[in-house]
């Protein structure tokens, strides 16, 4: 057995795992790997984005009733390095409460201990809960379809669907930028 055939068993094997490890971090880099190996046939796009759903979301609603129960002061004390974090969260959270709660797995280094500090800020939890089933479900959604569909693209040599691609991932990016400019402004304003 070759090198390349054995990581091919490998993935296939350890490839789920690999996605719902991820999926408790910041897999990002993982979720769109993992659909790229779906579009080459090697792992089920289905399965990965319902290992990378539900993962997200019980784990980040586990973090919020940690949160909410024992606060955030036990974690600093612990790891002080992330008191910069905190402060980073914690100043997004109050001026952006709702909108924040919705984009925080998208704002990279902040993903994994926000959950923690919205619990903290004593948050309603059905608030939490509605807004990551929502969040957790675009995340989970983007990141298949990007990794899918550009793998997709270059394995296809078919790029008569470049224009929609493009389009597309053009959509989100804009649509990044438009949050960002609302976050930027709202921080500003307050």
């Amino acid at each position: 057995m070759s090198n390349f055939e054995m990581i091919l068993s490998n993935l296939q094997e350890w490839g789920y795992w690999v996605v719902f490890i991820g999926s408790i971090f910041e897999g990002e880099l993982i979720l769109l790997s993992a659909s790229a190996a779906a579009a080459l046939g090697y792992l089920d796009i289905y399965k990965i984005f319902i290992i990378a759903f539900c993962t997200t979301v019980v784990v980040d609603n586990i973090l919020f009733f940690i949160g909410h129960k024992l606060g955030i002061d036990w974690l600093i004390q612990r790891f002080p390095k992330l008191e910069p974090t905190k402060d980073k969260a914690f100043k997004f959270l109050n001026k952006m409460d709702i909108f924040f709660i919705f984009m925080f797995r998208f704002i990279y280094g902040i993903r994994t201990i926000s959950p923690l500090i919205i619990g903290s800020a004593h948050i309603k939890p059905i608030r939490f809960i509605v807004c990551n089933v929502f969040s957790g479900f675009l995340w989970a959604t983007l990141g298949c379809f990007i990794g899918y569909s550009i793998s997709e693209l270059i394995i296809s040599d078919n790029f008569s669907t470049t224009p929609t691609i493009i389009m597309i991932t053009i959509a989100f990016v804009l649509i990044a930028l438009i949050a960002w400019f609302i976050v930027r402004k709202k921080i500003e304003d307050k």
